[in-house]
């Protein structure tokens, strides 16, 4: 049924109405718009999938749950053992044995290089540690705890002394001697890198933490891969 109104038809229309006549190859405006958009993400993203191709080239796992805390060693002094087995990729156990103490665990104002962020503390840990000089000891975790069970790392709160530079927190600890790491693996490879020079027995190394202003630590936690962790407390006078 009609009502009278006239329907429009292709013949009523212009030639460049009727029918889209833009070339065929040209490119969306929202394709090109979105790749401009987001140039600087895609390129920061390049760096990041090196590190973490470079923290999973690690080959060394432990047997059990892998990613959980959850095998605590509990010292109950300032000095302690670590033990642990765990697997290289290639399925080889090994077994690691690290004695650690505690030093010291003292409140710092300020250091040369480092100062603790507005409402907070540097907390300097010194540690001493004993080991095998064959065993890989490289990357490590160091953590401190209070009574109220709150857990402090050493990514956070800490910031240069001079305020032109900017402070980048490391991304691992090292617990080993700088110019005597022991073995250590290559990224991207299960390549093993002997130590140019052999790790003594027995060294010691300082790290840094800052913790809210008024907040005593009343442990340190030392691990190198999960679940397991040494729980040490401060010596006492």
């Amino acid at each position: 049924m009609s009502d009278g109104t006239a329907m429009p038809t292709d013949e009523a229309l212009e030639p460049n109405e009727a029918l889209n006549t833009e070339p065929a190859n040209r490119a969306a405006p929202g394709r090109i718009g979105w790749w401009r958009r987001n140039r600087l993400w895609l390129a920061l993203l390049l760096p990041l999938l090196a590190l973490a191709l470079i923290a999973s080239s690690f080959r060394l796992f432990t047997l059990y749950l892998p990613w959980q805390w959850s095998a605590p060693i509990v010292a109950g002094a300032s000095e302690g053992t670590l033990t642990q087995r765990y697997l290289e990729l290639d399925g080889v156990k090994w077994d690691r044995e690290v004695t650690v103490r505690l030093i010291s665990l003292e409140p710092r104002e300020t250091t040369d290089d480092f100062v603790a962020v507005k409402g907070a503390m540097l907390w300097a840990v010194n540690l001493e540690f004993e080991a095998s000089p064959d065993q890989f000891l490289d990357a490590c975790e160091v953590g401190l705890g209070d009574a109220e069970g709150n857990r402090y790392d050493f990514r956070s709160g800490i910031e240069s002394a001079n305020a032109d530079d900017l402070y980048l927190a490391p991304v691992v600890l090292r617990c080993v001697p700088e110019d005597a790491p022991g073995p250590t693996v290559a990224p991207f490879s299960d390549e093993v890198i002997e130590s140019p020079i052999e790790r003594p027995r027995t060294w010691t190394r300082e790290f840094l933490f800052a913790l809210p202003t008024g907040v005593t630590p009343t442990e340190v936690r030392v691990a190198w891969h999960e679940p397991v962790y040494l729980v040490l407390t401060p010596p006492t006078e």
